[in-house]
């Protein structure tokens, strides 16, 4: 019994070693320019990473509610484009409708949120 809880013990240890040993996955990046540079981002890496613009889709979206504030005068503006994409902006005038990034099935914002908001945004100008 205690040769085979030893064993197991060693056995245990050696694939901890090994995962430990394996499991940062660092990649060498040279620090000076002239042992080379680091490689790009591949077109797929990019949009995986959300750094390619070019293939953001874009819709319209209109006004739905606008809320002023009484303190600051401000304007919370909430906006509804294709399948349900929200969007909230803070202005002093909220234009009718403007081109905003499709991101659909999107709860609404809720109106007491948007206050609630607006008024914490004077309290953080004293």
């Amino acid at each position: 019994m205690k040769a085979w809880l030893g064993a197991a013990t060693i056995v245990f240890l050696i694939f901890a070693i090994t995962i430990v040993a394996h499991a940062k996955g660092k990649i060498y990046e040279p620090q000076d320019p002239k042992y080379g540079t680091k490689k790009e981002y591949t077109r797929q890496q990019k949009e995986h990473r959300g750094l390619n613009d070019k293939n953001k889709k874009y819709t319209t979206c209109r006004l739905m509610k606008r809320i002023q504030s009484r303190v600051t005068g401000r304007q919370a503006c909430i906006y509804r484009g294709g399948n349900q994409t929200y969007t909230l902006m803070y202005e002093d005038n909220c234009p009718s409708q403007y081109k905003c990034i499709y991101n659909p099935w999107q709860k609404e914002p809720s109106i007491d949120d948007v206050v609630d908001s607006l008024n914490s945004i004077k309290k953080g100008n004293k």
